[in-house]
């Protein structure tokens, strides 16, 4: 689809939509990684809807190891208040991509 004759506004909010696919994405790919090296599983076992505890049995050492690999990794600072709501392989996706879009600001 060719957007030249667009608003430019619109391709700007396209354009970011873009942007926060990508990030989320290539997020999604650094916390795949690290699961199954943690957990020692493959790849596709991990999607973004797999509860952190309940489906991937993960225990609060690992949760810690896990947290301070992202945080190494994307220069964020992780509040436990935070993590108090994280539920989904998706939920570290969308709380990563958060923080680390307030530490560009």
């Amino acid at each position: 689809m060719d957007d030249s004759n667009a608003d430019p506004r619109e391709r700007m909010n396209n354009e970011e939509e873009l942007d926060e696919i990508k990030m989320k994405d290539l997020i999604l790919d650094d916390l795949v990684k690290m699961l199954t090296d943690m957990l020692d599983i493959s790849p596709v076992d991990i999607t973004p809807d797999l509860r952190i505890f309940d489906d991937l049995d993960i225990d609060s050492l690992q949760l810690y190891e896990l947290v301070v690999d992202l945080e190494e990794v994307y220069s964020i600072r992780m509040p436990d208040e935070a993590l108090d709501g994280v539920k989904t392989v998706d939920d570290v996706v969308d709380l990563v991509y958060r923080l680390s879009a307030q530490t560009e600001h």
